[in-house]
């Protein structure tokens, strides 16, 4: 049995200025060929199923266009008989029940299985004379509920293959931790059963946990901390040994040029060196990042910016974070190394004797999260 393993599309995602012609955000289109592209791989190959571990959207109310491409790459899969089943994410779940999710819409689609509604659910399939039951655990409204629903789970052994799809960080590993208001913790426990086959989605790196269980990744960058890291989707053959591949989509280059430290150099040397990055970049239609750090504030004024971001006006995106040391401020020493704003966050509510510590940490979180997300989109 073949299954193919995508998930955090997150179509309808948008950011930079960069327009189309048509006058549609680049970043925009970009995530829907991404998408397109999985999808292209399936019709193609024919899975037996398509599993998609969450954030399919980038929202709880995406834009027509976002959910016009969903429908209309979906039905292909449709048409072809390639059972899609797809769990909502933390991205597209309403924070009230009240509010509706945007996955009833597939409800009516042929062989399309979305799972929403905060709640464990399972298909069942007969394919090529096999059973496969897959156990679906969507975006719930809190942990309690999350929790509640893994413990429902009971997998049957008569059957030929049980597979899980589920979206969440695993708990006690920091790298998968997006740093997301609403992001939920899946126990190690959980994804510790005699599954067959365990999909999972939020984290946005291809990364393999155990022989049966793997992040897809995202299927675009979404960030700088994801450039460089290739995207797609995961093959899974599910013969008597489990095989895995990974198929890379065809995306935008994103490029995060390492940090040049300034403390000792000239406002020209700053310049001749930024200069000399952007051209071995080659900058037309790529996504690029140069950060100057620790340039004394007399030098910084002697800097002409203009200068470098003319050289990279071909690119859809370009920018240049600098950082300037005051005269009576001292660089960090090369051994030092800070933690990210959510983690020193963390920290420090861990020294408070607050007493709702759980809540303003996510609600912390949350605005760190977003802050972040508008600098890299700036």
């Amino acid at each position: 049995m073949r299954v193919l393993h995508l998930a955090d599309t997150h179509l309808g995602y948008s950011a930079y200025r960069k327009a189309t012609e048509e006058g549609i955000n680049q970043r925009e289109i970009d995530v829907y060929d991404a998408f397109t592209q999985c999808i292209d791989y399936a019709v193609k190959t024919k899975p037996d199923l398509v599993l998609h571990a969450g954030d399919l959207f980038d929202s709880v109310r995406p834009t027509n266009r976002a959910i016009t491409v969903a429908i209309q790459q979906i039905l292909r899969l449709s048409k072809e008989n390639i059972p899609f089943i797809v769990v909502s994410g933390n991205h597209e779940t309403p924070k009230l029940r009240e509010t509706g999710n945007i996955f009833t819409i597939f409800e009516h689609l042929d062989h399309v299985y979305p799972i929403h509604d905060n709640r464990y659910e399972t298909v069942s399939l007969q394919t090529n004379n096999e059973t496969v039951m897959i156990h679906a655990i969507p975006q719930c409204q809190n942990p309690k509920e999350f929790d509640v629903n893994f413990k429902k789970i009971a997998l049957d052994k008569k059957i030929d293959y049980n597979l899980l799809v589920a979206h969440g960080a695993v708990a006690g590993i920091k790298e998968f931790k997006m740093n997301e208001f609403n992001e939920l913790f899946i126990p190690l426990k959980n994804i510790q059963q005699d599954y067959d086959y365990i999909a999972l989605g939020h984290y946005h790196m291809y990364t393999k946990l155990q022989e049966n269980a793997f992040y897809s990744g995202s299927t675009e960058r979404l960030s700088f901390s994801e450039a460089g890291n290739q995207k797609g989707c995961l093959e899974i053959d599910l013969g008597q040994k489990l095989k895995h591949r990974f198929i890379p989509v065809n995306i935008r280059s994103m490029v995060d040029v390492p940090p040049l430290d300034c403390l000792t150099l000239s406002a020209e040397q700053i310049v001749r060196k930024t200069k000399e990055a952007i051209l071995s970049i080659e900058p037309k239609d790529k996504i690029i990042r140069i950060r100057l750090e620790n340039i004394p504030a007399h030098v910084q004024r002697g800097i002409d910016f203009h200068q470098l971001r003319t050289l990279s006006k071909t690119a859809v995106h370009f920018e240049i974070k600098s950082s300037s040391l005051k005269a009576d401020e001292t660089a960090l020493s090369e051994g030092y190394k800070m933690a990210s704003l959510a983690d020193e966050f963390e920290k420090f509510l861990n020294t408070q004797p607050f007493s709702e510590k759980e809540m303003l940490l996510k609600l912390g979180l949350y605005y760190i999260h977003k802050s972040e997300e508008q600098d890299d989109s700036a």
